[in-house]
């Protein structure tokens, strides 16, 4: 089979490199921003990729990939298309449908004919007619229209994999840990990591997370069968082997990390309140979530910025890779950047910078 997988769009290459390492997946290719196919997969990696993948948000079985242009193409598509190996008179299934380009008709629209179409052919060839539960599917059915694209396919996911079991406590800059999880793709291999604006801690502990290979466990799936095969694919370790450190300035926030850390089975890792312009740096990596200025707009972002790389090349930081919005890369001085990526974070184009600091 061929699976679809979804992303931060942005973040397909960091994915593509986790496919690669860690899954041995070689036939993979860049459908569009956010999406990526995965070519000649077993069934049984619907399970692998689900419990152990942590760049990307879900994984899909692909049931069709080809053109189209009307509702009446959607419906032909989705209509020749067999059920019978995912659905039952006994499960209920709803549709989800994206839509991007000029159409004369909108994602509802496309939703609707598709879940028509599977009623139809699941009736023709069961002889008996699916139930459709919107709000809590057994089976969900998602497809999209790109311009004159049209896929269709099953979600074996549920709730997105960036949800992660542990996260208990949120802060108001909180960082989605599939993103968090590929910075840390992009630093490379590293022996020690200082997050100095750590927030609720999910930079620090998906830096524990990639050292000891901890799966997306203490979780259900939608249609992935995880056995003890699945389970063993990974040695998952105890201890990181490495110094992993975060501070924060607001005390909340680090009691809120803490407790996540605890959650996540993060041992070693260190939560302190500090002032990120006044503590020694522990570690010469650093990798954090700069502020946008979106939910702190009383802070001089320009002043912040100023005093952040002063404060990278007086601590004599190696490397330092951050994410900020798009708007505030006008404060980040170029003479230090190895790498900028763009990617789109919610409403939010934001950008990831590798920094590599003079000496």
């Amino acid at each position: 089979m061929d699976l679809l997988i979804t992303c931060t769009p942005g973040l397909e290459e960091v994915v593509l490199k986790e496919l690669r390492e860690k899954f041995g997946k070689e036939e993979v290719v860049v459908v569009h921003k956010g999406l990526l196919l995965v070519k000649k997969c077993k069934e049984r990696d619907v399970a692998l990729l689900n419990y152990w993948g942590k760049t990307f948000h879900r994984v899909i079985i692909l049931l069709r990939l080809c053109r189209a242009e009307t509702l009446e193409d959607i419906y032909r598509v989705a209509r020749e298309i067999s059920y019978a190996g995912f659905l039952s008179p006994e499960k209920t299934f709803a549709v989800k449908a994206k839509r991007e380009g000029e159409h004369r008709f909108t994602s509802i629209d496309i939703a609707a004919t598709v879940g028509r179409a599977v009623i139809d052919s699941f009736l023709q060839e069961k002889g008996k007619r699916l139930k459709v539960n919107l709000s809590n599917p057994d089976v969900r059915i998602l497809c999209e229209l790109r311009n004159t694209t049209f896929w269709i396919g099953v979600d074996t996911t549920g709730e997105s994999l960036h949800k992660r079991w542990y996260r208990k406590g949120y802060y108001i800059t909180s960082l989605r840990s599939t993103i968090a999880h590929s910075m840390l793709y992009l630093l490379g291999d590293f022996s020690e990591l200082y997050d100095p604006l750590c927030g609720s801690g999910m930079i620090p502990i998906e830096a524990f997370h990639f050292k000891t290979n901890k799966p997306n466990k203490y979780r259900s799936f939608m249609l992935a069968e995880v056995d003890e095969k699945v389970k063993s694919f990974m040695k998952e370790k105890d201890e990181a082997e490495c110094l992993i450190v975060g501070s924060d300035r607001n005390k909340e926030a680090v009691k809120i990390a803490r407790k996540n850390s605890l959650e996540a089975e993060a041992k070693g890792v260190k939560f302190f309140v500090a002032d990120a312009f006044k503590v020694k740096f522990p570690c010469k990596m650093v990798c954090t979530d700069m502020p946008y200025g979106i939910r702190m707009r009383r802070i001089n972002l320009r002043k912040f910025y100023s005093k952040f790389f002063k404060k990278l090349e007086e601590e004599e930081v190696e490397k330092c890779v951050f994410i900020t919005s798009r708007k505030c890369s006008r404060f980040v001085p170029r003479s230090v950047v190895e790498r900028e990526i763009d990617v789109i974070y919610g409403d939010v184009r934001a950008v990831i910078f590798l920094v590599q600091m003079e000496r």
